[in-house]
């Protein structure tokens, strides 16, 4: 009986995930939405969607991460109750190496998202030797990753530094921070799974 009911939850969680995920995907398509097929979609998702797209700080600039936190929890949560339903416990250790992959993978993320914004940003200033047009995209893309590339690069740099040098050290500490995250994760979940209960 307790299988069949993990079973189902597992099941429900994954079908709305990918509704979740769908969500997510219309709601870049202009138009879409307002579809009966997207005000269906959008019925279902907004109220699990919402509560994570109030939370400030996943909000950078006109980059909003709280669908992947919130994709994120539902995959953790379909994750652990997989887990329960092959083993036929709960076993905390299982259970904390999901949550601390499940983080590692959203931090990973965001970061690597930032990583690929902070290289592009640096070969566009490279080849445009520096300059930006003030009513340029890049303009938008520097006040968002100005303020976190100069705070990374002060933290080893203490004379003056160009913004393209800036974006440089910005993108050689995500680099180490990713590198270092994977080997650290990875110990936390050897630890985990060796916890007995």
């Amino acid at each position: 009986m307790v299988q069949i009911i993990l079973s189902t939850l597992t099941t429900i969680i994954t079908v709305y995930t990918l509704c979740c995920f769908i969500y997510i995907i219309i709601s870049w398509l202009p138009g879409v939405k307002f579809t009966k097929f997207g005000r269906i979609i959008s019925a279902i998702c907004e109220p699990y969607m919402n509560l994570f797209s109030r939370i400030g700080f996943l909000r950078i600039g006109n980059i909003d991460f709280s669908p992947i936190i919130s994709i994120g929890l539902l995959s953790l949560a379909s994750s652990i109750l997989g887990g329960i339903q092959a083993t036929g416990r709960i076993y905390f250790g299982g259970i904390l190496q999901q949550i601390i992959i499940m983080l590692w993978g959203i931090v990973q993320s965001i970061t690597g998202l930032l990583f690929i914004i902070v290289l592009i940003r640096w070969i566009v200033l490279m080849t445009n030797k520096g300059y930006t047009p003030y009513d340029s995209p890049w303009a938008q893309v520097d006040k968002m990753i100005s303020p976190l590339s100069y705070k990374i690069t002060s933290t080893f740099i203490k004379t003056q530094f160009s913004y393209q040098k800036s974006l440089l050290v910005t993108w050689i500490v995500l680099i180490a921070f990713i590198f270092a995250g994977n080997i650290l994760t990875r110990i936390l979940a050897i630890l985990c799974a060796n916890i007995p209960f």
